[in-house]
């Protein structure tokens, strides 16, 4: 089994097209997969985004810095109820933000919770809890164990061999799949792929 975590920024057109290749890295495999989109929060993080030209809402780090961390909230509560609900609220939620270029807000938190068919007592009652609290500070312990800076960036473990895994900063499908291939990727005797998307040699 092979255990996959994404790290991504809160929001943000690069980390939803990682959200994107990584789904499609995850169904190719021929492998069982454990996949966790975390999304990660830190100064960097909050300062890239202020500063990127694709921000046409927020001049204010503390704003920005509040709201990521609210959305982040919201994400964990959503997962609390199934990942297939909570991964469809971060797509909803991101697209809101990236596609209409919407500030967050706590009334947008519930509105996409509503479309994401989540229980919305369950959902208000989890959203400022200390569970989704812990859960974000475990997340952001996991990223500084697993020496992750930026995002998006991938971790891929083999979980048969708790040495055996690769860190993956700048990815698409194909370069996912070259890594893979790899005779010197650690991994390259534990995975396969049943549909690849593309065919080549091992070129690293």
């Amino acid at each position: 089994m092979l255990d996959v975590y994404l790290f991504v920024t809160p929001w943000g057109e690069k980390c939803m097209q990682s959200e994107k290749v990584m789904m499609d890295f995850v169904h190719n495999v021929d492998q069982k997969v454990g996949f966790q989109i975390i999304p990660m929060l830190n100064m960097q993080i909050v300062q890239d985004y202020l500063h990127n030209n694709n921000n046409k809402t927020y001049d204010s780090y503390n704003e920005l810095s509040a709201d990521m961390y609210n959305m982040i909230l919201d994400y964990k509560a959503a997962l609390f109820q199934c990942k297939r609900h909570g991964r469809n609220f971060l797509k909803l939620i991101q697209q809101e933000i990236n596609g209409n270029q919407l500030s967050y807000s706590k009334q947008l938190g519930s509105k996409i919770a509503e479309q994401a068919n989540l229980d919305l007592e369950m959902f208000e009652t989890d959203r400022r809890s200390q569970l989704a609290k812990d859960a974000f500070k475990a997340d952001q312990k996991t990223a500084s164990e697993m020496n992750v800076n930026i995002s998006p960036a991938a971790v891929i473990f083999n979980d048969d061999d708790d040495n055996c895994g690769i860190l993956v900063e700048d990815f698409n499908n194909e370069t996912l799949q070259q890594i893979c291939q790899d005779d010197e990727c650690p991994l390259s005797s534990a995975i396969s792929f049943s549909h690849a998307s593309v065919s080549f040699p091992h070129v690293l």
